[in-house]
């Protein structure tokens, strides 16, 4: 078998392995086979993680239209009644494009189903009824299995207790309800290594997930400087750079220095040179007087064999930026709340995914706040965030509901069936005038950050009434139901909080908005006029000359 590193260097360079349909390989999972289309240029060999994720390589996808997504169907040919598979980068939006520089793309599929209910993996349109690339799983697929282990950490210093370890894939393991008095002990680490018994000369240590993690900047560049400490270190390869900051973050692993109580659980992570079938033990260990406090024993025998291989966490970049939320309380003197659209061209992957909304709603002027609602009081909702169904962007409807990422009118049935509305139905109904609230980049010192910019009338404003109650949930989200990501959340209370601030609103003019959309159509008419006229004019010059 090739060793890891030429088999991820050979698919780094687009050089297609063979596998064997429904093999399992310890580096990438069971081998399912390639998406391939005779019509489209897509391709990638697809692999299973787990029972519930795929991974792919290879992948070659150039977006050809606005509706695609990974698709699992009951059917051997994808269907309307498949469901969508999601991936870190977007979602369940529509998909884009990957970037180069990711050797995978990982695929989830929807919560409580696994992937051997499905015999079809694709890329399709469900809105089209097409399939741009798939392939049928294998019959009694193998998939590759997380192992509890029999042992426990158990010692006599520092009150050293656990529940099982539980081996999720080659190189993580959790460890439940860890117990031990970390403030206490002398630099303790988790250790893990080879040989009969726990050495210090033949261990490692062990990260622990949240904890040991660091901001290391992405780079597209061939070139980049590293600024780890008091080390500057410049790298130019990809390769280099990786073996650069894992020796660097090798030398920051955090001590054990909490008092764990048994109420928490911990996920390690194993270095990169280290997996589950290359330690014998796995330690709680006193790294300055050498002392194992106590120790777990990795089985060698088949316990093991099938375990998922490990797939890297995504990192954001470290220029993105985070969507900060303003807040609004419905208080006795706000009892309205006006939703238009507001420009976010200047924030960087909203909510973390690459396909980011044009426009978000703002709501009394500030960006995607979230809103108090007090139980039995009824508040009004004006809707002002367009109808123009041919153009996607400025069709927005406005709806709440119990899912996060809205876009109801752009779910499957399947996901449809999942979503509670809240507000009046139907979802496309609730449409109003266009208002969007644009940057004022080249403003003066006087003027405001942003200003409204209105098409519509302001008796066209349409509205409808929100009155939560004792059945309530106590977390909604209102979004746009045409477009993904628009949207904030609604805490429904029963007293508004004294301890979070109201946003400033940012006040503006209806008299000038119904000028401008008097203007608007008054220039609308003459420029139309002048259309006709040009015309007519063309065509009794054209009768004329024949």
């Amino acid at each position: 078998m090739l060793s890891l590193v030429v088999q991820t260097l050979l698919l780094s360079f687009g050089i297609v392995l063979s596998y064997e349909i429904n093999t399992y390989n310890p580096d990438y999972g069971v081998y399912i086979g390639d998406l391939s289309s005779p019509e489209t240029d897509i391709a990638g060999q697809v692999f299973i993680v787990n029972a519930t994720t795929l991974q792919i390589f290879n992948l070659t996808f150039t977006p050809t239209q606005q509706d695609l997504y990974f698709w699992l169907d009951d059917k051997e040919s994808p269907t309307k009644d498949g469901i969508k598979a999601h991936t870190y980068e977007y979602g369940i939006t529509p998909l884009g494009p990957f970037s180069e520089e990711n050797d995978r793309v990982v695929v989830h599929v929807p919560e409580k189903h696994r992937i051997d209910e499905f015999k079809s993996f694709s890329i399709y349109s469900f809105k089209s009824d097409k399939n741009f690339g798939s392939l049928v799983l294998p019959e009694n697929v193998k998939i590759p299995k997380s192992v509890a282990l029999n042992s426990e950490f158990t010692g006599k210093r520092y009150k050293l207790r656990s529940g099982p370890l539980y081996v999720i894939d080659r190189r993580t393991i959790k460890v439940y309800g860890f117990t031990f008095e970390g403030n206490k002990a002398p630099k303790t680490y988790f250790y893990v290594g080879r040989g009969a018994s726990v050495s210090y000369s033949s261990g490692v240590k062990v990260a622990i997930r949240g904890k040991d993690e660091k901001d290391i900047p992405c780079s597209s560049t061939s070139e980049m400087i590293l600024n780890i400490g008091e080390h500057k270190i410049r790298v130019k390869d990809s390769i280099l750079e990786r073996i650069v900051i894992l020796f660097f973050l090798g030398l920051s692993i955090s001590e054990i220095s909490e008092n764990y109580r048994g109420g928490k659980d911990i996920i390690l992570e194993l270095p990169e040179n280290y997996d589950i079938f290359h330690i014998d033990w796995i330690s709680v260990y006193c790294y300055k007087y050498r002392v194992n406090f106590g120790s777990v024993l990795v089985p060698t025998d088949d316990t093991l064999a099938n375990l998922p291989p490990y797939v890297p966490s995504f990192k954001k970049n470290s220029d993105e930026k985070p969507m900060t939320r303003g807040v609004l309380k419905g208080s006795a003197e706000r009892r309205n709340f006006t939703f238009q659209l507001g420009d976010i061209e200047h924030i960087k992957n909203y909510n973390g995914n690459l396909r980011s909304p044009k426009y978000v709603w703002h709501v009394n002027s500030v960006m995607s706040p979230d809103l108090y609602l007090v139980r039995n009081v009824t508040y009004n909702f004006n809707v002002e965030g367009g109808r123009e169904k041919i153009i996607p962007d400025f069709y927005n409807p406005l709806y709440i509901g119990d899912d996060d990422e809205g876009g109801y009118l752009e779910l499957s049935q399947n996901e449809v069936e999942k979503v509670t509305v809240y507000s009046p139905e139907p979802v496309e109904s609730q449409t109003g005038p266009l208002c969007i609230w644009i940057q004022n980049k080249d403003k003066a010192a006087n003027e405001p950050d942003a200003y409204l910019d209105c098409d519509g009338w302001p008796e066209d404003v349409h509205s409808f009434a929100f009155t939560p109650n004792e059945t309530t949930p106590s977390v909604l989200y209102y979004n746009s139901g045409n477009n993904f990501n628009m949207g904030g959340r609604i805490f429904i209370v029963d007293e508004l909080p004294e301890d979070i601030a109201d946003s400033a609103e940012v006040p503006y003019n209806r008299e000038k908005w119904h000028t401008l959309a008097l203007s608007r159509q008054r220039a609308d008419r003459v420029n139309g006029g002048k259309a006709t006229l040009a015309a007519a004019f063309m065509i009794i010059l054209t009768i004329a000359l024949a």
